[in-house]
């Protein structure tokens, strides 16, 4: 990565300006972190498709402070893992296990894109996480109530992400979701299929972005029961007969 020290110290005194319109606090050097993180996946999306977004300002905004966001929320999880759902490039799970130095696992079930993670993760020297490219469904099998919070960005429909998450958590766990503006559909899904899943709705808050870059709903749910039905599914159903519906 051959970007000029002066751009990332600009870049990075503008993402703690944002962080503190947002009420988030993170270190200069964690802020700095991610601006670097932010450039190697530019660099590596010159020969694999790991996003759209390369402009450094609307990358500050729409990947770093995206999720940065969810930040006050992992705070308030218990102790223990964090896992990000659907991670991609490395967000949000990157700059949140940078902001919190919680153990994590980043999964993704496109192989490249872990590989690139895995990258990432070495170059910004974090430690105690762990990455997968094995499907969800799983995954969790073989980590039941591994977990004290997960996130997602819009990987999934929101009863989708509420049933992956359910065997992942352990009793009193968070899942934290983002989204752009969920449909009145999405939410009632979503909202049954918490009670199927042992959730507790705990909370839901609309953010506007900086520079008109758009909108998202934060929701969050706590893990209060197991299921009342056998998780995880088989892969692929929940997608295919999701619940709520």
């Amino acid at each position: 990565m051959n970007v000029d020290t002066t751009v990332i110290d600009e870049l990075t005194e503008e993402l703690l300006s944002y962080c503190s319109g947002f009420h988030l606090e993170i270190s200069s050097d964690v802020a700095q972190r991610c601006i670097e993180h932010f450039f190697m996946v530019v660099e590596v999306n010159q020969t694999m498709n790991l996003t759209r977004i390369t402009d450094e300002h609307s990358g500050l905004i729409l990947h770093i402070l995206d999720s940065l966001l969810l930040l006050p929320y992992v705070n308030d999880a218990p102790e223990g893992v964090l896992l990000d759902i659907g991670t991609g490039a490395g967000y949000p799970g990157i700059p949140l296990l940078l902001a919190t130095n919680r153990a994590g696992v980043l999964l993704d079930s496109v192989a490249k894109k872990i590989k690139a993670v895995d990258t990432f993760l070495f170059r910004l020297d974090i430690p105690c996480v762990e990455t997968s490219h094995e499907r969800v469904e799983v995954y969790a099998r073989d980590h039941r109530a591994s977990c004290a919070c997960v996130v997602a960005r819009a990987v999934a429909p929101l009863s989708v992400l509420l049933e992956y998450a359910a065997p992942l958590l352990c009793l009193g766990g968070r899942l934290v979701v983002t989204k752009g503006v969920p449909s009145p559909e999405e939410l009632s899904a979503g909202l049954h299929a918490a009670k199927l899943c042992g959730f507790e709705f705990e909370d839901s808050l609309h953010i506007e972005l900086p520079d008109y870059l758009g909108e998202r709903t934060i929701l969050t749910f706590i893990k209060k029961r197991e299921a009342k039905l056998g998780l995880p599914r088989k892969v692929g159903v929940a997608k295919k007969q999701p619940l709520g519906y």
